[in-house]
């Protein structure tokens, strides 16, 4: 339920911007990403072990120029890590882990010294859990999160330019001997939002 929250403020603060419903250019560019991992682990008693990883790097780039010198650029790059493991014996052992990005970007560009628009939204939801019952057993979970949007925007007027970058690393463990019970959670929400017009 947090994700859908963190995710409808962005879109709620970017499609309510004036800005991009009114501005027509020479040069217009908008960029969407949406990226998501999960993973779940549960043992249930038994001698066993389970584990779980994913490695995932996104690039999108957009680049568009015009003979009068006006030309726009944007883009996202993330890698990300999602691993996650649980070893037992007669244990119970649950890893449940999700990570989502909501990336957006939007430029307009008017020729000559017409006005220069850019927005843009960053955010990032992780959230893993860990937990063990009855048995010895043992349970983590790890994200790491690198992410970074940059825009630019010139004509002859100048420049204007924005940028978002998010750096994370997030760890669960749980390890106890028999009928020792241990849970874990841990969540990290990152949101920003960038608007700006330069006349």
């Amino acid at each position: 339920m947090s994700k859908k929250v963190a995710i409808s403020i962005v879109v709620v603060l970017l499609v309510g911007s004036s800005a991009f419903g009114q501005l027509t250019g020479a040069l217009n560019q908008i960029q969407n990403t949406n990226i998501a991992l999960g993973n779940a682990i549960q043992l249930l008693n038994g001698d066993q072990a389970a584990s779980a990883l994913q490695n995932l790097a996104v690039q999108n780039d957009q680049y568009s120029n015009k003979a009068t010198g006006a030309y726009a650029s944007q883009g996202l790059f993330g890698i990300f890590a999602e691993v996650g493991h649980a070893s037992g014996n007669c244990a119970i052992v649950g890893v449940i882990q999700d990570l989502g990005v909501l990336g957006m970007q939007a430029q307009v560009v008017d020729d000559c010294v017409g006005p220069k628009t850019e927005g843009q939204s960053l955010a990032v939801l992780a959230e893993q859990g860990v937990v063990k019952t009855e048995g010895p057993g043992a349970g983590s979970a790890l994200h790491q999160i690198q992410v970074v949007a940059d825009q630019e925007a010139t004509n002859v007027a100048g420049t204007v330019a924005e940028s978002s970058a998010v750096l994370g690393l997030q760890n669960s463990d749980v390890n106890g001997a028999p009928v020792a019970t241990g849970q874990v959670e841990s969540t990290m929400s990152v949101t920003t939002v960038q608007s700006q017009t330069a006349l």
